[in-house]
């Protein structure tokens, strides 16, 4: 019990026998001294051996930049430019199929690394199993988006020229299965118009020959300048109408039905064909004839140019990706980090054994009777103490 001096209050006595606690403590570990320096020593040393024969790894990176101009599907190549200034959708809407990581992470581009830098014996996988190289692989790459927008892609090898190749590999294989994927999407793209067009096309030559029969028929003849202006803008929406048709297939293709794109396309359809539900039946015999001929000729005009302009998009091959940085041989290794690894088990190895004293002490002070597991301790403790030439009290 800790007596105070007359006229000491209860913090004083708090803190002398906070004191007191700390310096039996502090005596405690002096007295175990020899144990705790000696395995921190040897733990310390162990680390560093050990840090030093871990194999050192180099991290290459390489640094690209999305193209700044994307039409609605993305530049990855899920849609040809065909919709450019036609509905002036951004990017920003989302929904993009395909997009720059899902090309970087998927197995097909990671398999042709594998197959490029013969990584199945780099790593030296059993059995040269692909499944297992594709994991090794994954576990050693990195792609992120940093704050620039632009996409960072890094790799780690123990050869820093091989780790700077396989970083600028990638990007190649990106740029060229951007491209693939463009291509693709553009020719169905154009496939799917060009049959709209073909439909468009023969509608409009079945409107010429059944108004010329008539006109034929009836002798009756409308020149242009006499149809007015009411069929003309009948026939705009018409056109109009036909092209917001080919936009929403287009988007159905490659988005979900939630894509804010999609929504917008359904809603200003709906209201053209809201404005031309209103428009009565405008004449008879040659004027309905005349009207369906215009028509067909103003959904022609919207048509070819997107159709021409698939075609384009078809015959790209340009790179769509813009290389910031290329990936250089590193000349320094990130891993191991040795004096992280040798601070770490030196400090774990200190804090276990300032633990065990304190383990030790209590079981050495105990002057209860004791069980048999205690007993075996105790001698245990003994023994230890004995090593280390500790003198128990």
């Amino acid at each position: 019990m800790i007596e105070g001096q007359p006229g000491e209050g209860k913090a004083g006595l708090a803190m002398r026998g906070q004191t007191h606690v700390v310096m039996d403590a502090l005596s405690v570990i002096v007295h175990w001294k020899n144990f705790i320096v000696c395995n921190v020593l040897v733990v310390t040393i162990v680390a560093v051996a050990v840090s030093l024969l871990l194999p050192k790894w180099y991290k290459a990176t390489a640094s690209i930049l999305p193209p700044k101009e994307r039409d609605v599907f993305g530049a990855m190549g899920s849609a040809s430019s065909i919709l450019k200034g036609l509905t002036g959708r951004g990017a920003g809407q989302g929904g993009n199929s395909y997009n720059f990581f899902a090309i970087l992470k998927s197995r097909t581009a990671k398999e042709e690394v594998v197959r490029r830098f013969g990584l199945c014996d780099v790593y030296g996988i059993k059995d040269s199993s692909m499944e297992d190289a594709v994991k090794e692989l994954t576990a050693n790459t990195g792609f992120e988006v940093q704050e620039d927008d632009n996409i960072t892609v890094d790799v780690l090898d123990k050869d820093p020229q091989r780790a700077a190749e396989m970083a600028n590999y990638f990007v190649e294989l990106l740029n060229t299965m951007s491209i693939d994927l463009g291509t693709r999407e553009a020719r169905n793209n154009r496939e799917f118009i060009e049959k709209r067009v073909l439909t468009a096309r023969q509608e409009l030559h079945d409107a010429e020959d059944s108004l010329q029969r008539y006109q034929e028929r009836s002798g009756i003849i409308i020149a242009p300048e006499e149809s007015g202006a009411g069929i003309s803008a009948i026939a705009e929406l018409y056109g109009m109408k036909a092209k917001k048709e080919i936009e929403l297939a287009i988007y159905r293709r490659s988005m979900s039905e939630d894509n804010p794109g999609v929504r917008q396309l359904e809603v200003e359809l709906a209201e053209l064909q809201k404005n031309l539900a209103r428009f009565p039946e405008i004449g008879i015999g040659t004027l309905r004839l005349y009207r369906n001929v215009m028509i067909q000729q103003k959904i022609l005009e919207f048509l070819v140019p997107m159709y021409e302009q698939a075609k384009v998009d078809q015959q790209k091959d340009v790179p769509v990706l813009l290389v910031l940085d290329k990936a250089v041989r590193a000349e320094r290794k990130v891993k191991p980090q040795r004096t992280l690894i040798i601070f770490l088990c030196g400090t774990l190895s200190l804090f276990t054994c300032v633990l065990l004293v304190f383990v030790f002490h209590g079981l050495v002070r105990r002057d209860t009777e004791r069980g048999p597991l205690e007993e075996k301790l105790r001698r245990w403790v003994e023994w230890i103490a004995a090593r280390y030439k500790i003198r128990l009290a």
